[in-house]
């Protein structure tokens, strides 16, 4: 009998983890913010302490805006704690520092001892802030992911930690014409630069109008590659989404593989709602976390009770 490799049995598990979670009866959207100025483009668990913002006991987000015009939101912390508690506060951007316009995704940094961020805009601009205790943003890096495209427009943006090395994942959302595009690099801690290693193109098979191939990306543990996908006609919809395990991140001898996944087939479907967010609860009681920028109906989020 051919074996699996161990590595297939981990992320075919991952995989079915994620989609009971995504099933469960006791999982709901939840409404955050009405208007255009708060829909969720991108977050990120808070895995340490601020605890003079009330992280714990609630379980922390940041969450990021797309908007564009200085002095309109960018950047917020997302509370939850129970069935009923949900707070948002929004967060001021640092005086006298560059304006980051279209912000569409954001990472926590993995294996710091800050609350390490990494915030990207639709043109591959990347934010390196972290949060201090009172939720004080302190910009440490600005820089920009290499070799884009004249018509790039990204949405999804995640790090992922493998073998002691920093990857960087970033997706051009592509169109009802053009193909989402995932590329890959390594982030150098000494020049705040990423290095790109790889790209492949992605096309999903739903929603098929007014398509994004990529609206967000999240790298598993287990190097599962999530992503989203969304319909947008315009601010006022119809809204559809769509999430997929698209492929597996390993080492290969001293160089990082992408293996994409040999079909494409939705983990969860949504009418109504335009996934632009997805994030990960650690343990066996954690689940996916979707966050929606549903234009002019504002944001939600879809969560375990």
């Amino acid at each position: 009998m051919r074996k699996v490799p161990p590595l297939f049995l981990a992320a075919a598990t991952t995989v079915l983890i994620f989609l009971m979670a995504l099933v469960s009866a006791s999982a709901q959207w939840r409404p955050v913010k009405t208007g255009i100025l708060f829909g969720i483009s991108g977050i990120a668990l808070v895995e340490h302490s601020l605890d003079e913002m009330g992280c714990p006991p609630a379980t922390c987000f940041v969450i990021v805006h797309d908007n564009k015009k200085e002095g309109d939101g960018r950047i917020a912390i997302l509370s939850v704690q129970g069935q009923n508690y949900l707070n948002y506060l929004p967060l001021q951007w640092p005086d006298g520092e560059e304006w980051p316009i279209d912000l569409e995704a954001i990472a926590l940094v993995p294996g710091t001892e800050d609350s390490a961020f990494m915030a990207v805009t639709s043109l591959g601009r990347v934010y390196y802030f972290t949060l201090d205790s009172t939720g004080t943003i302190q910009l440490r890096q600005i820089f920009s992911l290499p070799n884009l495209p004249d018509n790039t427009n990204l949405e999804g943006f995640d790090l992922h930690l493998i073998d002691g090395k920093l990857l960087g994942v970033w997706g051009h959302r592509g169109s009802p014409d053009d193909s989402g595009v995932l590329y890959w690099g390594w982030f150098d801690w000494n020049r705040y630069q990423i290095s790109g290693q790889g790209s492949a193109v992605i096309t999903v098979p739903w929603p098929q109008e007014d398509v994004r191939h990529i609206s967000d990306i999240k790298i598993s543990n287990a190097g599962i590659l999530y992503i989203t996908s969304s319909r947008d006609p315009g601010d006022d919809g119809p809204f559809d989404s769509a999430v997929y395990a698209a492929g597996l991140f390993s080492m290969n001898g001293d160089q990082v593989e992408f293996r994409p996944a040999y079909s494409l087939v939705p983990l969860y479907r949504v009418n109504g709602h335009k996934i632009e967010a997805l994030e990960f609860l650690p343990g066996l009681s954690g689940g996916p976390i979707l966050g929606a920028d549903d234009e002019n109906q504002g944001s939600s989020i879809y969560l375990k009770r």
